[in-house]
């Protein structure tokens, strides 16, 4: 099969008419070569890359973008050292890369993303529907937030924690949320408004802005209430989605290889 025949196929297990405009697709390399294998990972690093040719595989399946920006325009990059290096090296190694985030969000319910995440966690018997595709929550047996904390770093491979709230507080109310954007208006109160719920216990976002909800989250805690943010960081926090995946798909396409391979943290900590 090739690339595009592999694509297609995978495009028709989600709902074809969802978008009018997205992201996914092909970004780089020739769709029309013979699939020889793939990878699934959250980001196209240069690890991720080496990993594809140590395996013989010429398609990678990333979540975010694989060129520095969110539709992959490459043009403003010409001349840069990195990326031509990059290029070369997928070039070389005859690699095609398609993204595949819009669908796996948007076009699957519930968010494909967030069923990996869930599963990874061991959460699939504590979730809480509530009919949103943006807010994925969990309820979980009382657990104090150091647990919960410990649990995520064993789970996701976190290096270390990083949260605002008290760490002996009992929680149970768990809500994931993809990102806090300060949007200069009313929208970047949204998430100071869902932490202040009293079914809403612990925030887990993506990214954050420390002068909107982290800064309630903080005033809260020394306030002596029982409201917390765990940051994991964006990849750890959606890696499990791409894992995940990688068994959906090798279950759609018995007869070429698939593999996972994390992305993995960007940060180092000293």
């Amino acid at each position: 099969m090739t690339h595009r025949q592999v694509l297609d196929l995978i495009w028709n297990t989600y709902n074809p008419a969802y978008f009018e405009k997205t992201c996914d697709g092909f970004k780089f390399g020739n769709p029309d070569e013979e699939c020889t294998g793939m990878i699934t990972s959250c980001a196209l690093t240069i690890r991720v890359i080496q990993e594809a040719v140590r395996l013989g595989c010429n398609l990678i399946m990333v979540h975010e973008p694989s060129f520095y920006s969110d539709w992959d325009d490459t043009e403003w990059l010409k001349d840069n050292a990195v990326f031509e290096a990059k290029k070369k090296l997928l070039d070389e190694n005859k690699i095609a890369v398609c993204r595949h985030h819009d669908h796996m969000h948007g076009a699957m319910k519930p968010d494909e993303i967030m069923q990996g995440v869930i599963k990874e966690l061991g959460w699939m018997d504590y979730v809480v529907d509530d009919g949103s595709r943006a807010l994925h929550k969990v309820k979980l047996p009382p657990v104090t937030l150091r647990e919960l904390v410990e649990h995520l770093q064993k789970c996701l491979h976190l290096e270390t924690g990083r949260v605002v709230g008290k760490m002996d507080a009992v929680v149970s109310n768990i809500v994931f949320c993809g990102h806090v954007f300060p949007s200069w208006n009313e929208k970047e109160r949204e998430h100071t408004n869902l932490l202040n719920r009293d079914d809403v216990d612990v925030l887990i976002p993506g990214e954050l802005i420390d002068w909107t909800v982290t800064s309630y989250a903080r005033d809260a805690e020394q306030l002596g209430l029982n409201k917390a943010i765990i940051q994991t960081g964006h990849f750890a926090w959606e890696e499990p989605g791409m894992k995940w995946l990688a068994v959906r798909l090798q279950e759609l396409l018995p007869d070429i290889p698939v593999h996972y391979f994390a992305s993995g943290d960007p940060y180092h900590f000293l």
